[in-house]
């Protein structure tokens, strides 16, 4: 799972559905993920949109024009549908009646009435489940690492933009930036060397320095470009705070540098210098500071690239 949780709805009723809908995008909101939801109405009905198993959750009216009982039964079992799916209908009895006759139970298939408090209730609970089920430290790790590493390929472009657009004394400012950079880089590396050489086990001191370097240096390059584009270029604050090097460290690289190095099964992480608990608050927070960095981004790269 990423930010999005995506929903797959057969759903032929469309006041039904705006009124379900605001419903579930409500709740997915409270688990900081953005709603993805494509609706069917049944007409365009197609087991293989099911078998890519690349939904979060399938929510499905039962009573769908010709796609009801035993060949929707009949389908998921042939074709090894792993996604959880949710169905519902207002004749509850007949659309037990009709599954029971088909079927030993299939994993991850659900029933409720079609009803506005039961529907919501029983989906709310699902899709509690569904996301505790990602909510381990694996995926978490690989979320944070997976979009940590495309926002680091975004902004090497979005710099690269900015010099193609720069006029040659904009230039000039980021050569100097770049310069600097470089010679803090040597020297850092000459101390580390010569620390190193000091050490009875060199290779040891040297395979264990964990400083990341990337990152780090162009944060600190953009923070030099956006004084060019709020004045020279106008570019609003609003599309990206004036401290955005803080503002990318706090939300984003504290939590990537230390899960990148955790341990399977370990429960909390240091940040900022106090333990933080991996738990379900802990992703919530990560989904949501990934939402919100993606979102600056987007707005930085289309400013970038329609505005200069």
């Amino acid at each position: 799972m990423n930010i999005k949780f995506k929903i797959l709805w057969f759903e032929d009723e469309a006041a039904w559905y705006r009124m379900e809908e605001k419903k579930i995008k409500r709740i997915l909101e409270e688990h900081c993920l953005e709603p993805d939801i494509s609706r069917r109405d049944g007409e365009d009905f197609e087991i293989g949109e099911l078998e890519g198993n690349d939904y979060d959750l399938i929510l499905m009216d039962y009573k769908l024009a010709g796609c009801k009982g035993d060949s929707i039964v009949s389908a998921i079992r042939k074709n090894d549908i792993l996604t959880d799916i949710l169905f519902y209908s207002s004749e509850e009895e007949k659309m037990l009646e009709a599954i029971a006759k088909n079927m030993p139970p299939i994993d991850g298939v659900y029933l409720t009435k079609r009803d506005y408090a039961i529907f919501t209730e029983k989906a709310e609970k699902l899709i509690a489940k569904i996301v505790r089920r990602s909510e381990d430290i694996v995926n978490l790790r690989g979320f944070v690492l997976d979009n940590t590493s495309d926002f680091e390929l975004r902004i090497k472009e979005i710099l690269n933009i900015c010099w193609q657009k720069f006029d040659e004394e904009q230039r000039n400012v980021l050569a100097e930036m770049t310069g600097e950079l470089l010679e803090r880089k040597a020297a850092r590396a000459k101390k580390q060397a010569e620390e190193a050489g000091k050490r009875e086990n060199m290779f040891t001191c040297v395979n264990n320095d964990d400083h990341i370097l990337g990152m780090a240096d162009r944060l600190e390059v953009v923070q030099k470009v956006l004084p060019i584009l709020f004045s020279a270029y106008q570019m609003p604050e609003s599309v990206c705070p004036a401290g955005f090097k803080q503002f990318y460290t706090d939300r984003i690289s504290v939590y990537r540098n230390r899960l990148g190095h955790i341990r399977f099964g370990q429960k909390v992480i240091r940040i900022n210098g106090r333990d933080v608990e991996i738990n379900q608050e802990l992703h919530r927070l990560l989904r949501k500071n990934i939402a919100e960095m993606n979102k600056v981004i987007g707005s930085m790269e289309k400013y970038v690239a329609e505005n200069m």
